[in-house]
């Protein structure tokens, strides 16, 4: 059942939108909307990068080097994010987590007294995708952003 996203969170008092990025397209597509609905609903932006960390069976060295590489994708993801949001005149906010993007989004939204989660979506071949797994256990609505203007909304 598809209802609008500004009916779901009418009722909330200024509480920020989470939107999870990775620097895919579909995490693009996250940006663009969650920008949108924070000019929309005058409402501040955090943007959440959640990293799974390397493998550490590799020893100290390669663990170090690809941890170091992971952190500097993340940082540059979330800087383009928020550097969206200040262009269209949006507050906003970037956030490193650690751990499965499906378990922590919905946990940080929570914990942030988050209006609402908004995630890309893309196509997966194999394995369950992240934004369903957010769509079932998130607490909050969630809309799910497809590419250009083409939206789900679950809540």
């Amino acid at each position: 059942m598809r209802k609008d996203v500004r009916e779901l969170i009418a009722h909330t008092g200024v509480s920020p939108i989470v939107a999870a990025v990775d620097g895919t397209e579909a995490s693009q597509a996250a940006v663009e909307e969650a920008v949108r609905l924070g000019n929309d609903l005058d409402a501040p932006v955090v943007f959440v990068h959640v990293r799974r960390g390397p493998a550490g069976f590799f020893g100290e060295p390669v663990y170090q080097q690809r941890l170091t590489k992971k952190m500097a994708g993340a940082r540059r993801t979330l800087e383009r994010a928020v550097a969206a949001a200040a262009r269209a005149g949006v507050s906003a906010e970037g956030e490193i987590l650690e751990g499965s993007p499906r378990t922590r989004i919905p946990e940080f939204a929570r914990d942030r007294g988050a209006r609402l989660v908004v995630v890309g979506s893309r196509k997966r071949r194999l394995g369950r995708s992240v934004s369903s797994g957010i769509v079932r256990s998130a607490e909050r609505p969630v809309v799910v952003a497809r590419g250009r203007r083409q939206l789900a909304v679950a809540g």
